[in-house]
């Protein structure tokens, strides 16, 4: 949490004063003792009183509160989504435990990313998909728009339709990944190009899955021009595999080999040596299928 006392101590020791000369005509001693101590809490009143002593208006202090707060959450969740891109469920699991109990997690919109990532976890670490499932719903209920769908309550119909498409419910996933892409383009505003990627890849997974071969191919070139047009990585290397296992699936050897080689380039390139090792082995199985 932000450190109201700290921040006091530190403007008043930048400004060459003692406790003393800050209580000076405001309050005693060791009142400023106590609240750079963080023992007591300043009324409205004696922090404007020191704020002014100190040479700001006390909205400085809300500021910086905030400007705390905002990059907390920014770091929280920017590990939290590095973690599950590693597919490291059980730290995905134990920040989320931890990340509860903070009190910068209490609002809606925050509270609905780590229920979001607690049913991603128990998924995987559990494999308790009705839970999860069940966990993912209570998340959604916490904002429930009815205009329109945010870009997280998308992530998290994303997520639902890769459970579903995880346990075998292929068509309840189908429908899934196609009405959050509907979803996606009702979007008024976007931020996160990422979500799109994400929600072409399930799906051309899922297609995959049921043998629709050549439609999973063309939604992978789609995840790809994406990839190109918002100049990133994201994904990219799972789209490429995805390519070359269709690609094999449907006899065209040599480019399936091609696809395949390129998204071992692009996981070496990010040192993801789980996703290197899985496509190495997947590669032996899909063209040695070929070859047979």
């Amino acid at each position: 949490m932000f450190n109201l006392g700290q921040a006091i101590k530190d403007l008043r020791q930048a400004l060459g004063l003692s406790q003393e000369e800050l209580a000076s005509g405001i309050c005693n001693q060791a009142q400023i003792s106590n609240l750079e101590n963080n023992n007591a809490m300043p009324s409205a009143l004696l922090l404007n009183q020191i704020a002014t002593k100190l040479g700001v208006d006390m909205n400085y202090f809300f500021e910086m509160q905030e400007s705390y707060k905002v990059e907390y959450l920014q770091n929280s969740k920017k590990y939290i989504r590095k973690v599950i891109r590693m597919r490291d469920y059980e730290s995905l699991y134990d920040t989320v435990l931890l990340e509860k109990k903070h009190p910068y997690y209490q609002e809606p919109e925050n509270l609905q990313f780590l229920l979001w990532h607690e049913a991603i976890s128990i998924h995987y670490i559990e494999s308790n998909p009705s839970k999860a499932l069940k966990i993912l719903d209570e998340a959604l209920q916490i904002t429930n728009n009815k205009q329109y769908n945010t870009e997280q309550e998308i992530e998290i119909l994303n997520s639902i339709a890769v459970i579903h498409r995880e346990t075998g419910n292929y068509g309840e996933a189908e429908t899934r990944f196609r009405e959050a892409l509907k979803k996606f383009e009702e979007v008024p505003r976007l931020t996160n190009s990422h979500i799109e990627i994400r929600l072409v890849f399930g799906l051309a997974q899922l297609l995959t899955d049921i043998e629709k071969f050549k439609e999973s191919l063309e939604w992978c070139k789609k995840g790809i021009r994406l990839c190109k047009k918002y100049d990133t990585l994201y994904i990219y290397g799972e789209l490429l595999y995805q390519s070359g296992e269709n690609l094999a699936r449907l006899g065209e050897k040599a480019r399936a080999k091609e696809s395949l080689d390129q998204s071992i380039k692009i996981f070496e390139l990010q040192g993801n040596a789980v996703l290197v090792k899985s496509v190495q082995e997947n590669r032996s199985i899909l063209l040695e299928i070929e070859e047979t």
